[in-house]
């Protein structure tokens, strides 16, 4: 009856019965059962079985009970074995069927086995029923391993094509509504779901339904909708697990399950989309008609789909973010060009609304101006005539309350952010905006014309409720200060066109000329360090992007030159920083924030920074700390600037010996000495290396690396805090830099 290959595949698999067999036996004859019981007891099978004598007693057995095979007469007088045959076709079981005959032919055997019969065995040879048994189960189990295989081969196939569609189509389109509605819809089709949804967080970080499967019945009322069982989960998904519920039994809270019973969910998973650790969104599956036992494998695809979606997001987004930095880029650059190339004050404002309102996809843009009294708004820009108009309105300073306390974020922070501008404290002009005015949303930052407020940007949504992001609000304060520059430069060459109108007199307008020239020479070096650091940062940014290997793997050589690029871009930032700080100080806007500091911990900060730096280049670190030097009054951040400028430069120019930080106080100053036993310094050189880009070794073979402004900002910084630094050196001996501040107010 079997090929010789699967007898050799039945040998070679192993096979063993189970610890105890449930057996069906349709006999009538007690003898014959008798005899069946000795002959598996014999093998010592352990075994249970039931008797049945009739075939409605057959019929109610098989409904009722779990059997591992059934032993059966060929032939009773009351119905035959093709009966019973069909009773277990009925029963949807998967056993053996074993005839037990007193004769059968040939012919007869293989119309039974064609049938749907198992085997059989004669009953003056029931010695051999134990093996016909055994052949009979290793035969069904081997069936039921090769048909869970060949299901499983299929469902694998089944979701790979899935995953290779949806794979496909990110390829194809950068649409992301297009890739999450093809994923809805091939898990629904290929589950056999009530309803597939993806759900994403909206501005106000509620997770609402924007995917619905197509399939789905109440698609429309469903969709735009928040997802209500999302709140009973969200730590569970921000986690990264899955929720699955098989059945909304008592093993499930109440209130998810008046939520799920609103939507006739009886079973349900919700696969998180997750990519590092930013949660995404999730994909949600409805079982509405009954429960559901969901299997591994069906996990297993949701998980591997919900991986691949959020890869897919997260591109999208990463995109979309590129092409926004790009159109941001190149609005401002508009509006550089535009500021810079007029010098009309009205025309600089009337192009700030415009451009701006444009790039940031607003309702309303104002540009306002504040004097001692009052607010007025000198230009606006509106997406439509639709909006109401502010233009012109002046309005008592004393109602805008951010306007008048310096403790606001709009003078601490240079912005001021009203996601609901109806939540803040009322006013009548805050009232009068929100009622007619229809004001939702405010994003406004000051613009200050040589540290003195001109006014201020304000973005307002008049139809929906906007959060801005940072990079939206660091976007509209370069947008301020370029306008600050265009219209102080256009004031200027107003101020000087009235100045040679009236003909003053002409050294007096030599100064003129010449102060102004200083201060534009200081405004372009600020304006150009900006400039340089917007494409830096997308070189920055783009080469990050790179050396993570989002979009595919490099090769060592590629990886080697990004690295280059993205060490030179930080290193070329470091500089602009540097000259972007001088530049600040000498244009009068840097503003210390002083404090009384602690000079234990800034010595230790210092130590941790340079200790190991030194170890490794084999020079000693020394800290030296009077008992009397406890505190100091200084902006932290700048005092650590001078502190790491002129260790840093100690480190570099010394190759043997050590470097000593000593901190002495008198009764007038606290002392700062950074002493090196380095290469030293000429005597002629001394007062020349704080001037900006001077160097020492300023040949064509220079040996250290700098641009000589470090310096020179660090002694300008020292003069802002009432102090300065100089410096002692002989060549070839080490040199000691000492940085002197006004002693300790306390």
């Amino acid at each position: 009856m079997q090929t010789l290959e699967h007898s050799q595949v039945m040998r070679r698999q192993e096979f063993s019965i189970a610890a105890q067999l449930h057996l069906l036996i349709v006999e009538d004859v007690k003898a014959d059962v008798d005899l069946m019981i000795l002959a598996l007891e014999s093998a010592q099978i352990a075994f249970t079985y039931d008797i049945a004598k009739s075939q409605s007693e057959c019929q109610h057995l098989l409904q009722t009970q779990t059997y591992d095979a059934i032993l059966a007469d060929y032939r009773l007088p009351q119905f035959t074995a093709y009966q019973v045959l069909q009773l277990l076709q009925a029963s949807g079981h998967e056993i053996p069927l074993i005839l037990v005959t007193g004769s059968l032919g040939e012919e007869a055997a293989v119309d039974c086995i064609k049938a749907g019969m198992t085997d059989y065995v004669m009953k003056e040879r029931l010695f051999r029923l134990p093996v016909v048994l055994k052949r009979s189960l290793q035969e069904f189990e081997l069936r039921r391993q090769q048909q869970q295989a060949a299901a499983r081969t299929q469902l694998q196939a089944q979701q790979q094509a899935i995953i290779n569609h949806i794979v496909h189509a990110m390829r194809e389109t950068l649409v992301l509504d297009e890739v999450l509605q093809i994923t809805a819809d091939m898990l629904h089709q290929a589950l056999g779901l009530s309803r597939c949804l993806i759900s994403q967080p909206n501005s106000q970080a509620q997770m609402g339904i924007y995917h619905i499967s197509a399939a789905t019945r109440e698609r429309e009322h469903l969709l735009g909708h928040e997802c209500s069982l999302y709140p009973f989960y969200k730590d569970k998904l921000l986690r990264g697990e899955m929720v699955i519920v098989r059945d909304m039994d008592e093993n499930v809270s109440m209130a998810v399950r008046d939520a799920a019973g609103e939507c006739n969910i009886r079973a349900l998973i919700i696969a998180p989309l997750l990519y590092r650790q930013s949660f995404l969104g999730g994909i949600i599956l409805h079982q509405c008609e009954r429960e559901r036992d969901w299997t591994e494998q069906e996990i297993s695809l949701v998980r591997a789909i919900s991986d691949q979606c959020a890869i897919a997001i997260h591109q999208v987004q990463l995109f979309s973010q590129v092409q926004q930095q790009l159109h941001r880029q190149q609005t401002l650059n508009q509006i550089s060009q535009a500021l810079n190339s007029i010098l009309d004050p009205d025309f600089i404002l009337q192009e700030i609304v415009r451009l701006t309102g444009e790039c940031f996809d607003v309702d309303r843009l104002l540009i306002f101006s504040v004097d001692t009294d009052s607010v007025q708004i000198l230009k606006e820009w509106r997406a439509s005539d639709r909006i109401y108009s502010m233009l012109n309105l002046q309005f008592p300073k004393s109602e805008w309350i951010d306007l008048i306390d310096p403790d606001s974020d709009f003078y601490c922070r240079r912005y001021f952010h009203a996601p609901d501008y109806s939540q803040l404290p009322s006013t009548r002009i805050r009232q009068m905006q929100v009622e007619q005015a229809s004001t939702r949303s405010v994003l406004s930052v000051p613009i200050f014309i040589r540290d003195r407020l001109f006014g201020g940007l304000s973005l307002q949504t008049t139809n929906t409720y906007r959060t801005f992001t940072h990079e939206e609000i660091y976007l509209l304060q370069q947008i301020a200060d370029q306008a600050a520059i265009a219209l102080y430069n256009a004031q200027s060459y107003e101020r000087l066109e009235e100045l040679v109108q009236q003909r003053t007199q002409e050294l007096e307008a030599e100064k003129l000329v010449s102060e102004t020239a200083n201060r534009a020479k200081s405004e372009f070096l600020s304006n150009i360090s900006h400039e340089l650091r917007t494409p830096l940062t997308g070189i920055l940014g783009f080469s990050g992007v790179l050396m993570e290997q989002i979009f595919g793997s490099l090769n060592a050589k590629q990886k080697q030159y990004i690295e280059c690029i993205h060490t030179s871009g930080k290193h070329l930032l470091d500089l602009i920083n540097d000259l972007l700080d001088l530049t600040k100080i000498e244009a009068g806007k840097e503003e210390l924030t002083p404090e009384t500091l602690s000079i234990e911990d800034i010595a230790q900060a210092c130590l941790s920074l340079f200790q190991e730096r030194c170890r490794q280049r084999g020079l000693e670190f020394h800290l030296a700390i009077a008992s009397e030097a406890i505190t100091c009054t200084a902006d932290r951040r700048r005092l650590n600037q001078i502190l790491v400028n002129l260790l840093s430069n100690a480190l570099k120019f010394t190759d043997t010996g050590s470097i000593t930080l000593r901190i002495e106080q008198t009764s007038q100053q606290i002392l700062f000495s950074v002493i090196d036993t380095g290469i030293g310094i000429a005597l002629e050189d001394c007062e020349a290396i704080f001037q900006p880009f001077h160097q020492v070794d300023s040949g064509l073979n220079r040996k250290y690396e700098g641009t000589g402004l470090g310096l020179a900002l660090s002694r300008r910084l020292a003069q802002l805090h009432g102090g300065d630094i100089t410096v002692r050196s002989e060549l070839g001996r080490g040199s000691c830099f000492t940085l002197y501040l006004p002693g300790s107010r306390e």
